[in-house]
Order: structure tokens, then sequence, then C-alpha cells
């Protein structure tokens, strides 16, 4: 039996906050991707696009892609937006309601997205970050 193919893209480019300015090239890049991955002559992914949206749609949009998979599964996320650093060194993803001095509260830890890749029992995980601090 094969797998599916399933992607979540992710891509904030307007922020409540005016600590985080608003990015150009996130909603043009992820339409891009989308367009690719779902290709069935390319990618031929099952697509989810989460745009702007608040912390909690997006970790639930996360843990439902790792949760709800098969060994066989190949899964990919892609994230474009604001990265940010907290005081202590830790990395976290800005989502629409993020408040750069209550990052805990307001935004993705890549903690959780790292321990719901973890948790995935899908044996083919991409993950693809446009943003600041990728590398971290």
């Amino acid at each position: 039996m094969n797998g599916q193919r399933k992607a979540l893209i992710v891509a904030n480019d307007e922020y409540e906050q005016e600590g985080l300015r608003n990015l150009l090239a996130a909603a043009a890049d992820a339409q891009a991707l989308g367009r690719v991955l779902s290709d069935p002559q390319i990618g031929d992914f099952t697509i989810r696009v989460v745009r702007n949206e608040p912390r909690y749609v997006i970790e639930e949009q996360i843990e439902d892609l790792f949760s709800e998979s098969r060994p066989d599964d190949v899964l990919l996320m892609h994230f474009s937006g604001h990265g940010l650093k907290s005081e202590s060194g830790e990395l976290f993803f800005a989502a629409s309601n993020t408040r750069p001095n209550r990052l805990r509260a307001t935004a993705i830890s890549a903690d959780f997205v790292q321990q719901c890749m973890q948790a995935t029992r899908s044996r083919s995980v991409v993950l693809l970050l446009d943003c600041c601090y990728g590398g971290a």
C-alpha cells in the first residue's frame, strides 16, 4: 500500500503587533510552493495552506499533520514568516497574534514542532523554514 503525500504550508505576512513588520513575499511564495507540490506531475501532495492565523490555529494544524499519519506517508511542512529568538535563545515562529515580549504564549515554539515531528509515525518528514534563525 502506498502512503499519502501531505503538505502543510504556513505563511504569515501580516501581524497585529507593530513590533513585527509585515512581509512582502511570504504569501506569494506559499502559493507558488503549493502549486508545485500539488501538481500531480511534480509533487502530487495534498496541500493545506494556513495563512495569517493565530498561534492556536497553526499549532492545531501542525499537530494534525504529524498525528494523522502512517509509516509510508510523506509529510512536508513549510513555514514562511518571522523567526524570533527568546532571550534564552529558544526559536519561535511568529503567528498573526504574536507579541515579541510574550513569545511562549503567542508564538509557535520550534520545540513544539520538533516534538510533533518526533511523535509522527511517518518515516519521511521534510521541514522547510523560510525565516530568520531557521538554522537554530
